[in-house]
């Protein structure tokens, strides 16, 4: 085979490809769920793309996913329950939507730990209610 047309192959084994999940990823940079936590008030209620480390995943559908990064965390929900994710993702993805501040519900407390089997989580928490999420090499 002619070595010229090895190199375009060659040239495209080394990228990682990712997966969009819901909507296509809006172009852009994304914010560290540590800078968001720090300042929620500077992204609360407008749409934005936030990035961090999947820690857990909604093991009953793989409708929610909690992005982390240096202690800091926030639970991202698909909106209107429009798609979900592998039940077994991992690594670092990107989710696209709106960062509220949520007190949580004795309700959805329960249903959180007993549903969907995530941690207990506190009295309020960062919550993504997201049109897409990116996963790494999905």
């Amino acid at each position: 085979m002619n070595r010229l047309l090895l190199l375009p192959l060659l040239s495209l084994a080394p990228l990682a490809l990712a997966a969009d999940y819901g909507a296509p990823m809006p172009a852009g940079d994304s914010v560290s769920i540590a800078e968001a936590a720090a300042k929620p008030e500077a992204y609360e209620g407008k749409p934005g793309k936030f990035s961090g480390r999947i820690t857990e995943v909604c093991q009953k559908k793989g409708c929610w996913v909690v992005l982390e990064q240096d202690g800091h965390s926030a639970r991202v929900m698909a909106r209107d329950h429009g798609f979900e994710v592998p039940k077994d993702a991992s690594g670092t993805a990107v989710a696209y939507g709106v960062l509220e501040v949520e007190p949580i519900s004795a309700e959805h407390a329960r249903h959180l730990v007993e549903d969907d089997g995530a941690r207990a989580p506190a009295k309020q928490e960062l919550r993504i209610v997201a049109t897409t999420i990116s996963l790494p090499d999905a």
